[in-house]
């Protein structure tokens, strides 16, 4: 009995040891909450360089779109019954309700002094079932709302901000619209008849970066840039890389980041207008990639190779490819990767498993997380 007992002791023991050393990291992973594994089997080779978790909170149930300039607040999507807009302090940790509408809301971005909200709003005509969206702005107090893009236009889900409060949008007569809260616009006509899909604006270079299906198969979606060249409304575009499925630009450097799509893997790769070529970053299986604020550092998911989950784990690495960390372990991650402006910080949402949830309901329940990191 006393040498049962001693064993029971030491197992005790040993466990403990490993509990406290390992920091609960490497033992006991939940499911769905971003801690880091040092045991990935991704991380083949120790990095120079040594990161920690400092905290993770729970925000608030929602998928979470953007950051003011500021970092004092995001914005968050919720449904339910209807679809809602809502705005988050990370002081204060407080969510006020900004928009509740009956229209499925598809984006949402903070213009360019915080002073207001720009969000596509999907239309169905309950006629002929037909779907259009449009471009609405929000003044941040809710005194003023207004429809930016015209009744005629069917405008792209994803959007961007230009550099005086002006939304970016691409519509379905193969135009690319600057227009303000105030609805002062400007279009350009795009040549060859793009398909556009997503579309954004590079600050410094005066010009516009989008995706696009390829003219010569439509199941492939091409990077591409245009730059405005004085006073013409025409804008002839550049290939910068084909296949390409996500994209973003770091207004401090106007680089782009963007995920190339290689059939059985994807690339990292960067790009700026005054290269001939993009660069390569990395190869692997990769969902999204996005600059930090001051352009340094490179933040993206990735999924763990032969696995049929689509968990996928968060990184971060250097702009120039080197020194990878990982963040979390895999998570269902169902949004972008929001960095805080100045801070060590992100915002992500994850999918979360409810029973009480049907499938055909076509709502999501999500949990946004706030994690705070710090590299050594």
């Amino acid at each position: 009995m006393k040498k049962t007992l001693s064993k029971v002791i030491l197992l005790c023991f040993i466990v403990s040891t490993l509990f406290v050393s390992s920091g609960c990291q490497n033992l006991f992973v939940p499911t769905n909450v971003p801690v880091v594994l040092h045991n990935d089997p991704i991380l083949t080779r120790p990095a120079p360089s040594q990161l920690s978790i400092q905290s993770y909170t729970m925000v608030s149930p929602g998928v979470v779109q953007d950051i003011t300039n500021s970092g004092n607040n995001i914005i968050l999507f919720t449904t339910g019954t209807t679809y809602n807009i809502d705005t988050y302090n990370t002081d204060a940790m407080q969510l006020s309700p900004f928009v509740n509408s009956d229209k499925m809301v598809l984006s949402a971005l903070y213009d360019t002094y915080d002073a207001g909200i720009y969000y596509a709003e999907k239309l169905t005509d309950p006629l002929t079932g037909n779907e259009d969206s449009q471009i609405i702005w929000s003044d941040i107090n809710k005194n003023t709302t207004r429809v930016i893009s015209l009744p005629e236009e069917n405008v792209t889900r994803y959007f961007g901000i230009g550099d005086s409060g002006q939304v970016v949008y691409a519509n379905n007569n193969n135009q690319i619209v600057l227009a303000n809260s105030d609805g002062d616009r400007q279009v350009y006509d795009v040549l060859n008849n793009y398909n556009i899909l997503a579309v954004d604006y590079i600050y410094a270079e005066k010009g516009f970066v989008f995706i696009a299906t390829d003219p010569r198969n439509e199941e492939r979606t091409n990077l591409y840039y245009a730059p405005i060249k004085d006073d013409s409304s025409e804008l002839s575009a550049i290939l910068i890389s084909e296949n390409v499925k996500s994209f973003d630009i770091n207004d401090l450097t106007n680089q782009v980041v963007f995920i190339k799509n290689n059939g059985d893997s994807q690339t990292i790769r960067t790009w700026k207008t005054t290269a001939a070529n993009s660069t390569g970053i990395a190869t692997g299986h990769y969902g999204t990639a996005r600059f930090t604020p001051n352009g340094d550092r490179i933040v993206f998911t990735q999924s763990t190779p032969d696995s049929d989950s689509q968990a996928e784990s968060i990184w971060i690495v250097d702009a120039n490819g080197k020194n990878p960390l990982q963040l979390t372990a895999p998570l269902n991650i169902n949004s972008q990767i929001i960095c805080h402006p100045y801070k060590s910080e992100l915002f992500f949402s994850v999918e979360k498993n409810s029973d009480s949830i049907s499938p055909s309901d076509g709502h999501t329940v999500s949990q946004t997380y706030q994690l705070i990191y710090k590299i050594n």
